[in-house]
Formats: structure tokens, C-alpha cells, sequence
């Protein structure tokens, strides 16, 4: 009779122990479902963010707060081609609302989403592109195909061996590169940081003639003193 091995992910380090007490994120194995190993992700990020005062949805796992009249919600995705006992992919989509225009409008106050936030105009040579990990080195290429030089920042992670140190980097691009947004779209000075240098591909988000956004009507509302249209080239 032939054995078969398996491969097991454990935590040793005490400190990292302490982080969590969700046993799939803490030891899992490489018959351990992909499934699992994400539905505890998204139940660990949950947990940590309900004491921050969002709303946690396990069934299709999102986290939504509501400051002012703003509404944030963030949606966790991963992909079916996940590689059981090496590959987890975690995808993190965060997506803005205006309360005030949801009251008037077809697509909810829909703001922006991913697009909006998370490409960055980079330098001259439009072929050039710059991905800043969650964690992990960046990287920087030429791309043939592209017409746009930009800096990405990557919402994609693989979470399989999920250790206290990633799953903080985890936490740590969420607050800085998304939930600090909530604040800065209540203020003059977060529009101008958003549209300021804005790269193809944000603006392309943000001016609702090639995707849905009333982004423009809710600075046109809110902040009558900037010209819009003349700010992102309309």
C-alpha cells in the first residue's frame, strides 16, 4: 500500500500565534480547500474590522462602513484556478458611494471603484509600469502593449501560509490605500490629491462618460469651487 505525505503549514513563532485563533489560517495542509483557507481570510479580516465599526457579510464576504455621505464597501474575491497547497489568490475590491446622489441616481452614487484608486500616473515612456505588492518586492517592466505609463497598486494577493506579518500587510494596505479615502473625499484638499496628476486610467473612472461614476456630480455638489470637467481635461 503506497503512503502519500502531507504537507502541513504550521505557525510555530509564538507571537505569530497570538494573532489569530482560526485554526484553518494557523494549520492547514495541501488538501486543505482553497475555499477554506480564503472563507477564513475574509471571517479573520471580518472579525478585525467589525471592532473598527464596519459591517461584516460572511455569505458573500464584503465589509461596508458609512461615514457621512459616504458609503464604502469592500468586497473580497478569489479566482476557481487556485492551487491547492500552493496558491490562494485574494483579490481586494473596494468600491465608494455617495448617499446624497443615490437618492436621484440610476447607478446608486456609485463613485469609483478599484480604477479610481489604485493607478497612478508614473513617468514619460508610456510603455513603462511600476506593481507595488501587498507584500513582496515590486516590480518594474516594459510592457510593449501598453499606452499608458503607470504605477499599480496590486490588490491581488496569495494567501496560502498566511502568517501575522502578511495578513498585517493585509490590514495596513486596506487602511492606507483605501479606508483613509472616506475621510478625504469629505474635504477639498482629498478631491485635488485624487484628481491631481490623475493617469489615463483614473480619469478614464472618475469622468462617468466611460463608466458609470457620479463622481463628477458629487464635487460639482459638494465642491462647486472646483472646476471639474477643466481639472480632469473634459
Amino acid at each position: 500500500m503506497r503512503h502519500w505525505k502531507t504537507r502541513i503549514i504550521k505557525v510555530n513563532n509564538a507571537n505569530n500565534m497570538s494573532w489569530t485563533n482560526n485554526k484553518t489560517l494557523l494549520e492547514h495542509s495541501t488538501h486543505t480547500p482553497c475555499k477554506e483557507i480564503f472563507q477564513a481570510m475574509c471571517d479573520e479580516l471580518g472579525k478585525h474590522y467589525e471592532a473598527k465599526g464596519f459591517k461584516y457579510s460572511r455569505s458573500r464576504p464584503k465589509l461596508t462602513l458609512e461615514k457621512g455621505d459616504i458609503k464604502l464597501i469592500i468586497e473580497f474575491w478569489s479566482t476557481k484556478s487556485n492551487t491547492p497547497g500552493s496558491s490562494v489568490s485574494f483579490e481586494i475590491l473596494p468600491n465608494f458611494y455617495a448617499k446624497q446622489l443615490a437618492k436621484t441616481s440610476t447607478i446608486n452614487g456609485f463613485l469609483f471603484g478599484h480604477t479610481g484608486l489604485f493607478y497612478h500616473q508614473y513617468t514619460d515612456n508610456p510603455k513603462q509600469i511600476l506593481v507595488k505588492q501587498i507584500f513582496g518586492e515590486e516590480l518594474e517592466r516594459i510592457d510593449e502593449y501598453s499606452n499608458e505609463s503607470k504605477i499599480i497598486d496590486n490588490h491581488h494577493c496569495n494567501i496560502y501560509g498566511i502568517d501575522k506579518e502578511k495578513f498585517d500587510s493585509i490590514v495596513k494596505f486596506i487602511d492606507d490605500k483605501i479606508v483613509s479615502w472616506i475621510s478625504k473625499l469629505a474635504t477639498r484638499e482629498g478631491i485635488l490629491e485624487l484628481i491631481t496628476n490623475a493617469s489615463p486610467t483614473r480619469v478614464w473612472s472618475l469622468n462617468g462618460k466611460g463608466t458609470n461614476s457620479d463622481f463628477i456630480k458629487y464635487v460639482q455638489l459638494n465642491f462647486p469651487d472646483i472646476d471639474i470637467e477643466k481639472k480632469l481635461g473634459l
